[in-house]
């Protein structure tokens, strides 16, 4: 800045100068170079400190984005999952329910419960009994699709979304999840081992059915499961 100062100065000066008939001695190369240099240097040092100080600014603000953009993330998170599973929790889970359930896609409800689960509680502590439903929770998550939606929906109950599934598919993916559980590596504690398995109980999901409706029914169903022996898949595919 400060040499385009200094050609733009002696260019202006010495053709005036020169179509004035006046006279180019030393002084007029002194000015020529002194006062631009003068004047140039401090206007570019000012330029450059405020090009710095809003380069800064613009990186603080970037960085401070990125911040809250993370913690909006990090806020939705907790907000939407269950803390101890990882899973959806009930709320952000009845939520993905209710959307699903104006679609006019075929989908299933399946709603799954541990056994005798507070046995595990009480003989063996609930540090294990996290444990076991941390372990369903991964066997649930291996034996879906990255398109079916699963939460816990309670103390010991999850609940699964099988997205676009017939009838057939349906069961045999409740089927699948059951064998899943059931295959957990045993768990080991001071008062002996301890198994896992589920009961699961399924209902259509479709733009017709409310899903309240699906909701009692595969809790019906879950039920039926329970009575009839538990770890088992009790399914219907007309609701009452």
């Amino acid at each position: 800045m400060t040499a385009i100062a200094v050609v733009s100065t002696f260019a202006l000066s010495f053709s005036s100068r020169l179509a004035l008939g006046m006279p180019i001695d030393w002084l007029s190369w002194v000015e020529c170079i002194v006062i631009p240099i003068v004047i140039a240097m401090p206007v570019a040092s000012y330029i450059f400190h405020q090009s710095e100080m809003y380069k800064e600014a613009s990186e603080a603000l970037a960085r401070s984005h990125a911040a809250l953009s993370e913690t909006h993330e990090k806020l939705n998170y907790s907000t939407s999952h269950d803390p101890a599973t990882g899973l959806l929790n009930r709320e952000a889970f009845i939520g993905h329910l209710a959307r699903v359930g104006r679609d006019e896609e075929y989908d299933m409800l399946l709603l799954i419960d541990a056994d005798d689960f507070t046995k595990i509680n009480d003989q063996h502590g609930h540090a294990k009994g996290d444990e076991a439903l941390n372990r369903i929770a991964k066997a649930l998550l291996y034996a879906t699709r990255p398109s079916d939606v699963v939460g816990r929906t309670g103390g010991t109950e999850f609940g699964v979304i099988l997205r676009g599934v017939d009838k057939d598919s349906a069961m045999l993916r409740a089927e699948m999840i059951r064998r899943q559980v059931e295959t957990i590596r045993w768990m080991k504690s001071d008062r002996g081992s301890i198994r896992t398995t589920v009961s699961i109980g399924g209902a259509e999901m479709r733009g017709s059915v409310d899903t309240a409706q699906s909701l009692r029914q595969a809790a019906r169903c879950l039920y039926e499961a329970k009575q009839q022996g538990r770890n088992r898949v009790s399914f219907t595919y007309k609701l009452a």
